[in-house]
């Protein structure tokens, strides 16, 4: 197999046949040779090169043939040399090269480093990297919502970075619960977070007792009115004994006394709860025991709000205020609307040294009560507010409670009966307490006053008189006027028997009523005739028609007509 190549010696070329047999051929050059100059050899291959003498130059038509064709510039070399494209670096990619490893590492243009490993071993061998939250949360809780399926509450987002979390009447769906926990766990700015009546499963009290055991940052939850049961509540206080909280609101929920024995178990294994809230959840009896044993030891509420319960039984109610009395902290406390009855107890619970406020309001208080209130009232320093609305409590111990403030050991500042009842002595005492000086911002309330006076039995002849008044004057037809029909009646006869009356009101037109007349001749009773029959005595009624219409009087009897004169005439005359 032959080819051909070109070599130029000087400035002429030289066609030569090469095969592979390959050496180095160096033409030697004679002073002889007048037609050969001497100069550069320039050589394009060297092949060792078998020349004919007998082979003679191809025509010039066939010279192109003998010659490499040059393939034609790229776009961009054309624009680069029109000076409309900058190659950058000059590296050319990859992924133009058809050549072998061997060439690219042999080519002066082609030699690239070693590419780098983009990480697919670290993927592939190490361990996954965490993502690294700030302590807002609000970037997890997106995430969260994203993982969950869920859509993010914009109100909470942005509450993230505030002190508070207003979530009320929202319908916050229970599986939400978790995402917002978990943000919240290491928030450091969220203080309150308010879910009032959005109805939370056992799923979402687990998170959110979790959330209690970890974040110390949140003080003050309100679960008011979200549907609690007894499991549910177990698994949001399973972590109080371990924290403190300024407030826990769990009024208007249904957890009742079972539900009530887990949050005592917490109390007495230490847990501080500031302000609680346990108002409307039907307890009884039972959480009073409970109550009282767990607050023993445990002295740290101030706020304490048991209203809309159970706690009538006396024992239960007694054992609870004893151990309220205990207290050394407590300022305000709700015990409206428990069917008190209880009286001594209320004498320690006002021995309170910090009570402010005591609402005793829509209970069964009595005397008794009233007068426990009245013995301690005035060692109640720090009392302001005393309520005691809405109670069976009678004239004379309402106006015992006032006579106590006339004192100035007294520091109540706002007296509350409303809807009791006092008497006319009250009236006049609040007058004089008021206008005292240390009484001056001093507000009391009361309910009606019941003044000194007869009832007014009403008279039934002038009710059965105005009755026939009014019958025969408003009907039309009648032309009978009842009292001058009445005078009338009493100038000719004493008495007047009903089927008379009746037979007059027939006669005239007016409608009759038989159990009107009947209770005329029982308003006007008369001697009864000799067969039993009533009557009705006309002088009474007489009497009372004048009464009632003193201008009814009978026209003037006309004087009877004089007697005709006897004619004299012509008579005989008589004898002599």
């Amino acid at each position: 197999m032959k080819s051909t190549t070109k070599i130029v010696v000087g400035n002429k070329p030289v066609i030569f046949c090469l095969t592979y047999t390959c050496c180095l051929l160096i033409p030697k050059m004679s002073s002889s040779d007048s037609e050969v100059t001497q100069g550069p050899v320039m050589v394009e291959r060297i092949y060792q090169a078998v020349i004919s003498s007998s082979s003679s130059d191809p025509p010039m038509e066939e010279w192109s043939s003998l010659f490499d064709i040059v393939p034609p510039d790229s776009p961009k070399m054309v624009l680069f040399k029109q000076g409309l494209f900058d190659p950058g670096s000059g590296e050319v990619c990859a992924k133009y090269i058809p050549l072998s490893d061997s060439d690219v590492l042999r080519h002066p243009y082609y030699a690239y480093p070693g590419i780098k490993d983009p990480g697919i071993e670290e993927a592939l061998f190490g361990p996954e990297k965490k993502k690294v939250y700030n302590t807002n949360g609000q970037e997890l809780y997106l995430d969260l919502c994203e993982e969950m399926h869920i859509i993010p509450i914009r109100g909470f987002h942005r509450g993230l970075l505030e002190d508070a979390i207003n979530l009320r009447y929202y319908g916050v769906n229970p599986v939400g619960i978790r995402a917002m926990c978990l943000s919240l766990s290491y928030n450091n700015h969220v203080r309150r977070l308010d879910l009032t009546s959005n109805f939370l499963d056992n799923d979402a009290c687990y998170h959110l007792g979790v959330l209690l055991g970890e974040n110390a940052t949140l003080q003050e939850l309100i679960l008011s009115g979200c549907k609690l049961k007894p499991e549910g509540l177990r698994r949001i206080v399973v972590r109080l004994a371990y924290r403190s909280m300024d407030l826990l609101d769990l009024s208007r929920n249904d957890f009742g006394d079972q539900g009530f024995e887990y949050l005592a178990a917490q109390i007495i294994r230490g847990a501080v709860i500031k302000r609680l809230s346990l108002s409307y959840n039907h307890l009884g009896v039972d959480t009073a025991v409970a109550f009282a044993a767990a607050i023993e030891g445990n002295k740290s509420t101030t706020h304490l709000d048991l209203s809309w319960n159970k706690f009538y039984p006396v024992k239960g109610a007694s054992d609870l205020l004893r151990q309220l009395g205990d207290s050394r902290v407590l300022t305000e406390l709700y015990l409206s609307w428990n069917g008190l009855t209880v009286g001594m107890p209320l004498r320690k619970v006002l021995m309170i040294p910090t009570l402010r406020l005591l609402d005793l309001s829509n209970n069964r208080l009595s005397t008794a009560a009233a007068k426990a209130i009245c013995a301690r009232l005035h060692m109640a320093e720090k009392l302001h507010t005393l309520d005691l609305s809405h109670n069976p409590i009678n004239p004379a111990d309402a106006l015992l409670i006032l006579q106590k403030m006339t004192e100035r050991a007294v520091k109540l500042q706002n007296l509350l009966m409303d809807d009791i009842v006092v008497n006319k002595e009250f009236a006049a005492l609040l007058r004089e307490v008021l206008s005292l000086k240390y009484r001056s911002k001093t507000k009391i309330t009361h309910g009606k006053v019941i003044r000194d006076y007869a009832l007014m039995i009403p008279d039934m002849r002038e009710i059965v008189m105005r009755r026939l008044f009014y019958l025969t004057d408003a009907t039309e037809k009648c032309d009978l006027d009842i009292a001058l029909y009445f005078l009338k009646m009493y100038k000719e006869k004493e008495l007047l028997q009903p089927r008379e009356l009746m037979k007059a009101l027939k006669v005239s037109g007016a409608p009759l009523d038989e159990g009107l007349i009947e209770e005329f001749s029982n308003a006007f009773p008369g001697p009864k005739l000799e067969k039993g029959g009533k009557t009705v005595t006309l002088s009474k009624v007489v009497e009372f028609v004048r009464r009632l219409w003193p201008e009814k009087q009978l026209p003037p009897t006309p004087p009877p007509p004089p007697e005709p004169e006897k004619k004299k005439g012509k008579g005989k005359k008589k004898k002599k």
